[in-house]
């Protein structure tokens, strides 16, 4: 038995274990995409056919996916000022400053 993913548009909707990738299909009326505990997805990740990979949500309105380091990236790099800390705001697209709760 494996696990798939199972695929529509795109996303990942649902997952199921069967015994090969056909029964799964066959089961689901969907495509289904064999996953596993070192390549890990969850519902609403995107399947990426070219960069063989699923890739989770933005995490953030704006940020972009960096195929390279596998990580979503602000469209701006966060401010690196000692002592100071940064919250994306998504209204604004930019950093603000906060100060953590004690």
């Amino acid at each position: 038995m494996a696990n798939y993913a199972v695929i529509d548009n795109e996303t990942v909707i649902n997952t199921i274990v069967a015994d090969s990738v056909e029964v799964a299909q066959e089961v689901t009326g969907k495509t289904c995409i064999e996953y596993t505990d070192e390549a890990p997805l969850g519902i609403n990740w995107y399947w990426d056919a070219t960069a063989d990979a699923y890739i989770q949500p933005s995490p953030h309105t704006g940020w972009i996916y960096n195929y390279e380091s596998k990580v979503w990236e602000a469209p701006t790099p966060m401010p690196e000022v000692e002592g100071k800390f940064y919250n994306w705001n998504d209204e604004t697209r930019s950093w603000d400053e906060f100060t953590p709760e004690a």
